[in-house]
């Protein structure tokens, strides 16, 4: 059963995506909730939803980065699922291109929230 958890957990993320609201929702981001300063997230569960929903331009205007989340979740989910299937359960990539790729994301994050901030567009 252990297996199984992490395609479950998937599973559901992506449910969530295809069924929630997007609009009208309270901020869901806790810096902005306790310090009113957007995080480099702000907008990634929207963009991500809509992403889902087939709104692909409100997705690009909730996050640029939406788009690229909405696939690391279903290659995650796809990735659970065969480790499951096949008994082995699911572990992370561990291999230098992979980290690099991880950091160079990071970077480019960091980045575009410096420029949403410093443009006054973030959500």
């Amino acid at each position: 059963m252990k297996k199984w958890v992490f395609p479950l957990v998937m599973t559901a993320l992506l449910a969530g995506a295809f069924l929630a609201r997007v609009e009208g929702g309270p901020p869901l981001c806790a810096s902005k909730r306790l310090f009113g300063v957007s995080c480099p997230g702000c907008g990634m569960m929207r963009s991500v939803t809509a992403f889902a929903q087939g709104r692909f331009e409100d997705s690009i205007r909730y996050h640029l980065f939406g788009p690229l989340a909405f696939a690391v979740i279903l290659a995650l989910w796809v990735a659970a699922l065969v480790g499951a299937v096949r008994q082995r359960g699911y572990q992370a990539p561990n291999h230098p291109a992979f980290n690099g790729s991880l950091f160079v994301a990071l970077v480019l994050l960091l980045g575009y929230w410096a420029a949403r901030m410093a443009t006054g567009t973030t959500p």
